[in-house]
């Protein structure tokens, strides 16, 4: 004989299913959102510094410039900062790629580097720049000579025209060469004067327009860019008054 429960009972009992049942559907709904906020959690998210890293970069003649001038403190030598790859520029690039262990990489005008390379670059010059000058490796610097005998006076020089000039010989300290007055004329403007001053007027223009962008650490080289550009002005105006006095 089936056994007949009080309506209150099967009320109770009715409700007591109801509500497991939903406490179960509230549960297995929880344990799915853990799941998937722990998924999306651990699974790898691009950093943007990496993605940048990773993009490669348009060579242009303003980035040019920005290459040769960091590759001009870190010591090795580009040649003139005019945002042309030129053979020395090349050379110099060269040696940072080796030197940086990266995979050896293409200058070319209107070309692409690796975002990584360039990153690495300004790295490098940023800490030198804040640091101090570059010095030149162990590896390349010349070893120490033995100290020559007393060699005989000189004879004498003839006088110095453009004594009145005066200049400061680290100024011409470029990469690991000490030039002098002349040699850096007769190496970078063909021994022409004239042409020294107005090829140094753009790259000081050049240089400042860099450094403003790079921050106040590169005004030493817009310093020295500029008392180099002084002191050939001044051996101009010496030339031209010889000149007009024949």
């Amino acid at each position: 004989m089936r056994r007949s429960y009080p309506v209150w009972f099967r009320l109770g009992r009715v409700r007591e299913i109801t509500l497991n049942r939903t406490f179960a559907f509230w549960l297995r709904a929880l344990q799915i959102a853990v799941i998937t906020f722990a998924t999306h959690a651990m699974s790898p998210t691009p950093c943007p510094a990496a993605q940048a890293a990773a993009e490669e970069v348009e060579v242009d003649p303003s980035l040019i410039r920005e290459i040769q001038f960091m590759l001009l403190r870190l010591g090795m030598d580009p040649g003139p900062i005019d945002g042309i790859v030129g053979p020395m520029t090349i050379k110099a690039f060269l040696t940072f790629v080796e030197r940086s262990g990266m995979p050896v990489q293409p200058l070319v005008n209107g070309g692409r580097i690796p975002g990584s390379l360039l990153a690495r670059l300004r790295t490098e010059a940023s800490r030198v720049i804040l640091g101090g000058e570059a010095k030149p490796d162990a590896a390349t610097a010349a070893p120490a000579a033995a100290t020559p005998p007393p060699a005989p006076a000189p004879p004498a020089q003839p006088t110095d025209r453009f004594a009145d000039c005066s200049y400061q010989p680290e100024d011409f300290h470029i990469g690991n060469t000490q030039y002098t007055p002349d040699k850096y004329l007769r190496e970078g403007f063909d021994g022409s004067t004239a042409r020294a001053v107005a090829m140094l007027k753009d790259r000081l223009n050049e240089a400042r327009q860099i450094a403003s962008s790079i921050g106040g650490a590169a005004l030493a080289e817009v310093q020295r860019q500029a008392r180099v550009l002084d002191y050939f002005t001044c051996r101009l105006k010496i030339e031209e008054a010889s000149a007009t006095k024949k």
